[in-house]
């Protein structure tokens, strides 16, 4: 898909190259009219537009993360809602999810923050919980950090799930990290930082669990075992058991913690899923294969 034409008519102007075009265009769509301001800054830092290559766009991610955090940490620190860093794939860069603060935790250095149509990737319908950090340099460390960065910058990790409004249905399919844990070299910049927020995911996949309880939605958790096909993982790559077990001990000692039960998925369950549509279309063959009840709790 083009740019909007005003847009395009720069970009052309300037005689920008394709594959360096294609670069900003798939940033924008995820990230927003951020990344054109960017790229307008590094094109004014060089002899002609036209010279620039992808390997000049590497660091437009950082430095939107950059403006974004430094724009709306403090409102979050308000209670103030904000747009979304990320952006759903629909819209094509025009408009932004949201993200809604929902308080502090008590002894805890951050701040809940609930994503709406936030997670990378622009997947609809979802619903993701971050447990960012206090204060901003921090948040900007960890949202700067190397990882996989999935949901909101300035938290260590977050949980994440598809929600269906109407039937009042939810899948919870993610508790994932949103920085590598530091090791030797690696982000031994927020070793700290990531020591004060190692249990980010007990707390996002609490906040998550009580936040759609309170709104009366049926809870659903992908299993450790069905991770892989929902995330249409490489089979040449398997994802190690010792990421499983984590993911299962993680949602039982939640569920525990909060005084709920964990159920096996029923075929009547699996019926409830597929009229909500919140599976995609991985985690649906993997359930018309093996069958809900391998693949994911009903949390109640």
């Amino acid at each position: 898909m083009p740019f909007p034409d005003h847009i395009e008519r720069i970009f052309d102007a300037f005689r920008i190259a394709g594959d360096t075009k294609a670069v900003v265009y798939g940033l924008y769509v995820s990230m927003g009219p951020d990344v054109l301001e960017v790229f307008s800054d590094i094109a004014e830092g060089v002899t002609s537009p036209s010279m620039l290559r992808p390997e000049d766009c590497a660091g437009i991610r950082a430095a939107v993360i950059e403006r974004y955090l430094r724009r709306n940490h403090p409102l979050w620190l308000a209670g103030t809602p904000t747009p979304s860093l990320y952006r759903p794939q629909a819209a094509e860069g025009r408009a932004s999810g949201l993200a809604i603060p929902l308080g502090t935790i008590d002894g805890r250095d951050g701040v809940l923050v609930q994503g709406r149509e936030a997670h990378s990737g622009g997947r609809s319908s979802t619903i993701s919980f971050d447990f960012v950090a206090a204060a901003l340099d921090d948040a900007l460390a960890l949202g700067l950090a190397e990882g996989q960065q999935h949901t909101l910058p300035g938290s260590a990790g977050e949980t994440t799930g598809t929600v269906d409004a109407d039937r009042l249905v939810a899948l919870i399919w993610e508790v994932q990290p949103n920085v590598y844990k530091p090791a030797g070299d690696r982000n031994r910049a927020i070793s700290k930082i990531y020591r004060r927020h190692r249990d980010w995911h007990v707390i996002t996949l609490a906040a998550a669990v009580q936040w759609l309880r309170a709104k009366s939605f049926r809870i659903y958790v992908v299993r450790g075992e069905a991770l892989a096909p929902t995330h249409e993982l490489n089979k040449a790559m398997p994802l190690s058991q010792t990421i499983v077990a984590l993911h299962n001990r993680t949602v039982e000692n939640v569920a525990r913690t909060l005084g709920l039960s964990l159920h096996e998925a029923t075929r009547d369950d699996e019926q409830v899923l597929l009229n909500a549509e919140v599976m995609n279309t991985a985690l649906t063959k993997h359930v018309a294969a093996c069958g809900a009840g391998v693949a994911m709790w009903r949390v109640g």
